[in-house]
């Protein structure tokens, strides 16, 4: 005789085993209680670990599109987006306030982060050396093909004509201003550098007289 099991059933064997799991009577009832608060106990865990990421994850400003250096920023070039606060950068931006109307000292990906040091402000000297009186200078190179080498972060010398060094270790604090993506004219296009106050006063008064030269470390 052929026993046939509705779709949903357990099979005798089946059925077997789980009794012989749970046993029976009192011992049955013990392990079916352990068994559920200890799924209670994961369903707990499970939750307090969502309700932690969600907690501990900021609004940052990131940007919504591919952006250049130089770029005035409007509110169509940012967008908001919760990120873990391990993964948040020192700086990150949180409101738009701070960023609209700011310009860009670099190039910015899709999504990337803005942080302080990505906009032009008066604590971006500071940010980038971490000397409270260092200051911005802007130079135009005695070589024009520097302009086109340099990234923001870079580390460079300035030195006059006669090989006097006027500032070491300074650091390029933005890429030179291109919002339309067109060949640019590196005469007329300077490099912004982060230095202490007294090597930003030299090589600010020396650079009206001659150009000056710039190596990268």
């Amino acid at each position: 005789m052929t026993i046939s099991h509705r779709p949903g059933h357990l099979s005798p064997s089946a059925l077997s085993r789980v009794q012989a799991i749970l046993g029976t009577g009192r011992f049955r009832s013990i392990r079916i209680r352990r068994i559920a608060a200890a799924l209670l106990v994961i369903a707990a865990l499970g939750a307090f670990a969502v309700s932690r990421r969600h907690v501990g994850s900021p609004i940052v400003l990131t940007a919504a599109t591919d952006l250049r250096p130089g770029t005035l920023l409007t509110a169509a070039d940012l967008a908001a987006r919760a990120v873990p606060a391990d993964l948040s950068p020192p700086g990150a931006l949180t409101d738009t306030g701070s960023a609209i109307g700011r310009k860009l000292t670099g190039p910015v990906r899709r999504g990337e982060m803005i942080t302080e040091t990505r906009l032009l402000t008066s604590r971006l000297p500071t940010a980038l050396t971490g000397d409270p009186g260092a200051r911005l200078v802007p130079i135009r190179p005695a070589d024009e093909s520097v302009v086109a080498l340099v990234r923001q972060g870079d580390v460079v010398d300035v030195l006059d004509s006669e090989a006097t060094v006027l500032a070491r270790g300074a650091i390029v604090a933005g890429e030179p201003s291109n919002p339309s993506g067109k060949p640019m004219n590196s005469a007329a296009t300077p490099i912004l550098l982060a230095m202490n106050e007294q090597a930003a006063r030299r090589v600010a008064s020396t650079g009206l007289d001659m150009a000056l030269a710039v190596i990268l470390h």
